[in-house]
């Protein structure tokens, strides 16, 4: 089974690794995904070239520090993964790359918004249960 886990840093994020851990607990071949998404910088494509891999280094740093606490859990109990970081509109980013890698199942949190809150103001959870052909597990 392959697994994604996006994760965007927040607290929410760490109980859906949590959540994970637990559930694939004694699965056995089972392939993570952890996925993180940065939003892009508006007119990037305007910047000299010096400055375009300075906003790729930012990415990939927001990116790193946005998962480094749910990788560190993931290898203290021993659950081998593979990173993803992108660039882009968050759930459309996640749902591509699920659909890219072939994920069976899309695990992710959220930030706990009720879903009158979640409706009218939108949230990259709500995005992807919507966009995604993949079941998605939410963790509050």
């Amino acid at each position: 089974m392959k697994v994604a886990l996006a994760i965007d840093g927040s607290s929410c994020s760490l109980r859906a690794t949590r959540f994970l851990i637990g559930l694939i607990e004694g699965w056995g071949g089972t392939e993570v995904h952890v996925l993180n998404v940065q939003p892009p910088v508006r007119y990037a494509d305007l910047l000299p070239v010096k400055n375009k891999r300075l906003v790729k280094q930012w990415n990939r740093e927001g990116g790193e520090n946005a998962t480094a606490a749910a990788l560190e859990m993931l290898a203290e109990a021993k659950v081998p993964c593979d990173l993803h970081l992108v660039t882009g509109e968050p759930a459309t980013a996640i749902v591509k790359l699920v659909r890219k890698l072939n994920c069976d199942l899309i695990v992710m949190g959220t930030r706990g918004m009720g879903t009158v809150v979640g409706l009218v103001l939108g949230s990259v959870a709500t995005k992807v249960v919507h966009l995604a052909d993949t079941p998605v597990t939410l963790v509050k």
